[in-house]
């Protein structure tokens, strides 16, 4: 299926990314305080907006909106401009590491009570019929391979024992976007995440292996009535890979 890639539109959309990309890092000066004063804070966030201004025409196109992806993506690139200034100020990759894990676990908290409030239960929402669905409409639009950049999946059925169901990721748009830009180092901290975002909202979640940590694929698996430990430090969890996180 031919597609049209359109080279400007992150570029036509700069006043809106960089408004949101503010509002991103005010949630990081929760963990920042432990190590800088506020003026120094403020150092460092004129420094990620300017970072991430020029990552903006780097991010790939994938479909805009219409691909729910797009606002991982877009998330991603605004993370990748705080890691580039973090390891200018002398930021370990451990450190970056420990960082952002605990401000996906503050952003996913927040989420947390969203849901909350609007009477949705978080630990359940990966186990509804409809979300399912959902996903499984995904996996078969993914492996279309519309566009280059964007992530590749099978849905996976579970067997109700040991799994509900899961994904096989074979290509990851992180994965493909930081290689690019050379900072490939970066990307198992996005796969961390996803323990955050587990442990947080409650739902079982499990992986043995991912691309982040040079495995051929990622094995997501939601699993009921399990509950999912923290990600970080990452050293116990089945995918980890030393050389990549010394």
């Amino acid at each position: 299926m031919a597609v049209k890639i359109v080279k400007d539109y992150y570029i036509k959309r700069k006043p809106k990314l960089m408004k949101d990309f503010t509002k991103h890092i005010e949630v990081a000066s929760d963990v920042l305080k432990k190590k800088f004063p506020n003026d120094k804070i403020n150092e460092l966030f004129d420094e990620m907006k300017v970072e991430y201004e020029k990552l903006i025409p780097e991010i790939p196109y994938i479909g805009g909106t219409k691909n729910p992806f797009n606002t991982l993506l877009v998330g991603g690139m605004s993370s990748l401009a705080m890691f580039r200034v973090l390891e200018k100020e002398g930021f370990s990759l451990r450190d970056i590491g420990e960082f952002y894990y605990e401000f996906r676990d503050i952003n996913n908290t927040i989420r947390k009570r969203r849901l909350e409030k609007i009477g949705k239960d978080p630990a359940q929402y990966p186990f509804e019929s409809s979300y399912m669905d959902w996903a499984k409409k995904q996996c078969e639009i993914s492996n279309l391979k519309n566009y280059p950049d964007d992530w590749v999946s099978d849905y996976i059925e579970g067997d109700g024992k040991t799994f509900e169901w899961g994904f096989n990721f074979h290509e990851c748009g992180f994965y493909k976007v930081l290689k690019r830009l050379d900072d490939e180092r970066f990307v198992p901290f996005f796969c961390l995440a996803d323990f955050s975002e587990a442990n947080i909202l409650g739902f079982g979640f499990s992986r043995t292996q991912s691309l982040g940590f040079g495995a051929p694929m990622c094995d997501h698996r939601y699993v009921k009535n399990y509950k999912t430990s923290r990600g970080w430090p990452p050293d116990d969890l089945p995918e980890f890979n030393k050389s990549l996180i010394p």
